[in-house]
């Protein structure tokens, strides 16, 4: 058991497993004392060029948005030697990202606590699962809608419906995300994580996007985040 446990854990750090594409490393940088903010970033080799790259983003989890100074990226003209990864693509920008991680407190030990982890690849979008801390029951519903544009490319929206029932008996129902945000190029949604703050109400969301990325596919992450009443 404890072996599958350390083996979850190296999944959450490494990334999902094998993909036709790119597949991006995610990072978790935490959250600020209050929960208001937190910060994530992934890299990975761009799938057209091969070519180090890595994005940051600070969100307000109140607003469920990126603050005015949260968004970096950047890719590098550097060649990877082999045993190479493209860490350092990530270490690189997050040099240019301290500045905004300290004017918001990021405390990057402060990550949240894991309360659903996808794992070999469960891409269903019927979540029920129960946080065994709070012996809460949690029921999540990925709603996506994918169509095609008038210049043939794929076009799509997601939605989140959540269900948390607790376990005092009482329930609670919410929505998350914006069905009116249509993605050009992304053609599926996956959740793959979700992090109950430290604050214990704001919930972040983490989607893996399946999108067009030049002449191949790639994943890249993006997080919804909500309050619990």
């Amino acid at each position: 058991m404890k072996r599958l446990v350390a083996l979850a854990l190296v999944t959450l750090a490494l990334g999902t497993g094998a993909f036709g594409g790119d597949v991006a490393t995610l990072v978790n940088l935490g959250f600020s004392p209050d929960s208001a903010y937190f910060m994530f970033g992934f890299y990975g080799l761009d799938p057209s060029s091969g070519k180090p790259y890595a994005k940051i983003f600070l969100v307000d989890t109140k607003k469920n948005d990126f603050t005015s100074d949260g968004e970096f990226e950047a890719a590098y003209p550097a060649g990877l030697e082999p045993g190479q990864d493209a860490a350092g693509a990530f270490y690189k920008l997050f040099s240019t990202a301290v500045s905004a991680a300290s004017r918001r407190k990021i405390d990057h030990l402060a990550q949240g606590r894991l309360i659903y982890l996808s794992l070999n690849g469960d891409d269903s979008d019927t979540l029920s699962f129960k946080d065994y801390a709070t012996k809460d029951q949690w029921d999540v519903v990925l709603r996506e809608v994918v169509d095609t544009a008038a210049d043939g490319s794929v076009v799509s929206s997601f939605g989140l419906d959540v269900s948390v029932k607790k376990a005092s008996g009482a329930s609670v129902s919410m929505k998350a995300g914006n069905p009116q945000i249509r993605r050009k190029n992304v053609s599926d949604y996956a959740i793959r994580w979700i992090v109950l703050a430290p604050d214990g109400k704001t919930v972040v969301v983490l989607v893996e996007r399946t999108e067009k990325l030049g002449s191949g596919t790639g994943l890249r992450y993006m997080v919804e985040t909500f309050q619990l009443p």
